[in-house]
């Protein structure tokens, strides 16, 4: 019997064929759950980027990975994400799923639920819906341009993120 041992990659000092690092996210709404994912596959590879860059929710996972500490970064994504993915208003419906009927059309139906409740109420510490709406502000006024403020997602990012460190 031939038994060899791999090491573990989490402790070995990983040499990569190049200099620079670079990670680009782009935009797209849940897309970056997949990203934040993506970047603790690499930080357990003991791979960090040199340069962050984002577009949109790109942007928001580049700032929190920029502005944290390397030993801090994969908490601060996952803080980010557990907290604006909660939905107290489904939270009985999550936990009835565990005795619900499985298949396609209770996702389906459970899926459009969730979809209906962000779209009027928000989402928690990201956005809500803009009262008044857009169209009672006056023409050119910035509150005139989107059916959502996102004041929660600038006090989100402010407690998550040192800005003094993103440069």
């Amino acid at each position: 019997m031939n038994v060899q041992f791999q090491p573990n990659l989490r402790t070995v000092e990983r040499r990569l064929p190049f200099d620079c690092v670079a990670l680009v996210l782009q935009g797209g709404g849940a897309l970056g759950a997949y990203q934040a994912g993506v970047y603790e596959a690499l930080a357990e590879a003991n791979i960090n980027p040199d340069w962050v860059a984002g577009v949109s929710i790109g942007a928001i996972n580049s700032a929190i990975i920029a502005g944290n500490e390397t030993s801090e970064r994969v908490a601060k994504l996952r803080t980010f994400w557990q907290e604006i993915t909660t939905n107290p208003l489904l939270d009985w419906a999550a936990a009835a799923h565990t005795f619900a009927t499985k298949g396609n059309l209770p996702r389906a139906l459970f899926n459009q639920l969730s979809a209906s409740c962000t779209i009027t109420a928000g989402a928690a510490g990201f956005f809500t819906l803009r009262q008044p709406a857009p169209w009672l502000h006056p023409n050119g006024a910035p509150e005139a341009t989107s059916f959502y403020e996102t004041k929660l997602l600038k006090s989100t990012l402010e407690r998550l993120v040192d800005f003094d460190r993103c440069g």
